[in-house]
């Protein structure tokens, strides 16, 4: 086999996933950000009428422990790319396009 057909073959199919990717993420954050914006300005303006009672400080507390959960994933996420070679970075180059593009 040839190693360097392989190398390109496998950088290609990176840049290619990696932009598609950062597209597809950069959309759906878009939407998610403006479903959550919404949802809370609905919320917040039913509590003003008092049709609904939101307890906040019960909704915080659940946060406050997930950070440690959080980073470890994106820390295991950004590891296994990194130890993907040049597929992984053929990807993260292309995701990195995508945003720079979307902009």
């Amino acid at each position: 086999m040839d190693l360097l057909a392989l190398l390109g073959e496998s950088i290609v199919q990176g840049l290619i996933l990696g932009f598609v990717f950062g597209l597809l993420l950069k959309l759906a954050t878009k939407a998610v950000k403006t479903f959550l914006l919404v949802f809370f300005l609905v919320v917040k303006w039913l509590e003003a009428r008092h049709i609904v009672i939101v307890d906040w400080h019960r909704l915080t507390n659940g946060l406050l422990g997930s950070e440690e959960l959080v980073i470890n994933q994106a820390t295991e996420l950004i590891e296994n790319l990194i130890e993907m070679g040049a597929f992984g970075a053929a990807l993260a180059g292309g995701f990195y396009l995508a945003h720079r593009l979307g902009k």
